[in-house]
């Protein structure tokens, strides 16, 4: 890893995290533009693997958040729950799907995109603990990408539940990589830093959904679920959303990120 200079300084790259259904996504699309412009951002990703009624994605979707401004989709556990985006695949080329994950043919582990010169590589991938359907660790599937990968800059959507496994996946690849990027739980934590003056790491940037929710999800619903234990069905929240995210700068010279900034914007009123 190391981009040649290309005369700019710093390349500031915005990650918007896990976007929960209808709610979500509208929130994003209308503030991918506002939010780069405030933030000077040269590189959009967005988590939208929850961007389907709160499950999976569909091309659709895919196509408008890439409208948007969004430079790079990245995807989750719920990668595969819309059956349409297995057949779409083509029309989604800068979709993300973690690379651990059971996989379809045609589904990207990781993008690779020229910005003013710096190429950068998105991966996707998810944790062991707490998740399911893993083909194979994380760090397993980072060594042998890291392998193939050609880039100056690897940013990482490392998706999963446990904060530590998070912590020690970063501290392990922080040489080797730009950024990794913690999402998956929808709440976003106050420990980003800069690991080895290298890696930007933050164990969960957060969810863009309704902000009167469960985890975006309807609050009476999940009530109902776990308190009542009724049958419920997945009923995701509405009303105005959260956006949470961050700002992640680095040194062209290098590739290595020099900062970590957390964004969260709650609706007018909320405390």
């Amino acid at each position: 890893m190391g981009a040649a200079f290309t005369g700019r300084v710093y390349m500031k790259i915005l990650f918007l995290g896990d976007v929960v259904a209808k709610s979500g996504r509208e929130a994003v699309i209308r503030n991918i533009k506002p939010l780069k412009s405030e933030y000077g951002a040269d590189f959009v990703i967005v988590n939208g693997e929850n961007a389907a009624h709160g499950k999976g994605i569909t091309a659709t979707i895919y196509s408008r958040l890439v409208g948007a401004g969004a430079d790079i989709v990245t995807l989750g556990n719920h990668a595969y729950s819309k059956k349409e985006i297995i057949k779409n695949m083509d029309l989604c080329p800068s979709l993300v799907f973690p690379a651990n994950l059971h996989t379809s043919s045609g589904a990207k582990g990781y993008v690779i995109k020229d910005v003013y010169g710096t190429k950068i590589a998105v991966v996707s991938l998810i944790c062991e603990a707490f998740m399911c359907e893993v083909e194979d660790s994380p760090v397993n599937t980072m060594e042998r990408l890291l392998n193939q990968i050609e880039a100056d800059q690897i940013i990482v959507d490392l998706h999963g539940e446990s904060t530590g496994e998070k912590m020690i996946f970063a501290r392990y690849f922080a040489d080797r990589v730009t950024a990794v990027i913690g999402t998956h739980t929808h709440v976003q934590t106050a420990d980003e830093r800069i690991i080895n003056n290298s890696c930007a790491f933050i164990s969960d940037v957060g969810m863009c959904g309704a902000y009167d929710s469960v985890l975006g999800r309807d609050a009476e619903e999940m009530i109902n679920r776990h308190i009542h234990k009724e049958q419920t069905r997945y009923t995701p929240a509405t009303g105005p959303s959260i956006i949470c995210g961050c700002l992640i700068e680095t040194d062209d010279k290098t590739g290595k990120a020099v900062r970590i900034e957390r964004i969260q914007r709650r609706p007018s009123g909320s405390y």
